[in-house]
């Protein structure tokens, strides 16, 4: 059974939110946009291609150069939280702290805004292909950054003893335990007028401090029950676990809905097909 959820936990940890986390952001989002508008429609018509098209980037982190650091950011390698002196510029930053670094750190923030002017040249180029390409990139980049163990270099609880959090949390618990009535609320998605690199340091400010409330909470389990107790599983998701991935996930899908809409503002509101 150990070595059963020992590779679950290893499979889990290579999928960010996993498959469903990363579908139920891109689909929830889909459901916020407004739904008189030629974008709702365009989605709405194409929603299985995006659900496919959210977990494209970590298809593909084992092929292609790069990939495998858009998906996280480690803080600590910077300078203490809030970080609020880090330049926001990746050119910037590489100067201060040098390519190495940075390349170690990852390079989450600037895959969302690279994904959301790209998706803003594909609404105006009105090409259903790159739209759903680079909808698909945003999700997965948005979401990823909403994940707290993205956000950090103790990205799998290395230094609380608590080796397998990351899978358990993003994925594991939410292929068991997710249902109808965790999603989000109703929501209408909105124009907004913060560039997308400043949304993005934004939400890792705001999802760092997790990362120690996730850590607790899976050490006070250890504490109660064994791995192999189902009651082990089902007091995290009832608990600090279960709060955590729906506050989360709500966050991202209304996050993703506001920049759908505000790239295809942008874009002009063209007409789609």
């Amino acid at each position: 059974m150990k070595r059963v959820w020992a590779l679950v936990l290893l499979l889990g940890l290579a999928l960010a939110w996993g498959p469903k986390g990363h579908s139920l952001i891109a689909g929830y989002a889909v459901m916020d946009l407004p739904p008189d508008t030629a974008v709702a429609s365009f989605f709405v018509e194409h929603r299985e291609a995006l659900l496919r098209a959210a977990n494209d980037p970590d298809r593909r982190k084992s092929s292609l150069p790069g990939e495998a650091e858009r998906h996280y950011w480690s803080s600590e390698l910077f300078e203490p939280w809030p970080f609020s002196s880090f330049p926001m510029s990746e050119e910037a930053a590489k100067k201060r702290f040098g390519a190495d670094t940075l390349e170690r750190a990852g390079t989450l923030p600037w895959a969302i805004a690279e994904s959301y002017w790209r998706l803003v040249e594909a609404f105006r180029d009105r090409d259903p292909d790159r739209i759903l390409h680079f909808a698909g990139d945003l999700a997965h980049y948005l979401g990823d950054a909403h994940q707290p163990l993205h956000t950090t270099l103790d990205f799998d609880g290395q230094a609380w003893l608590n080796g397998g959090i990351h899978a358990l949390f993003e994925s594991t618990q939410i292929e068991a335990f997710w249902d109808e009535g965790d999603a989000p609320g109703p929501y209408r998605a909105r124009l907004i007028d913060e560039r997308p690199l400043a949304l993005a340091f934004a939400v890792i400010r705001e999802d760092y401090p997790l990362v120690t409330v996730l850590n607790r909470a899976l050490w006070r389990a250890k504490r109660l029950y064994s791995e192999l107790d189902r009651r082990y599983y089902r007091t995290l998701w009832q608990g600090i676990f279960g709060e955590t991935a729906r506050v989360q996930i709500g966050r991202a899908s209304r996050r993703l809905a506001d920049l759908y809409l505000s790239a295809w503002i942008r874009a002009g509101r063209p007409p789609l097909p």
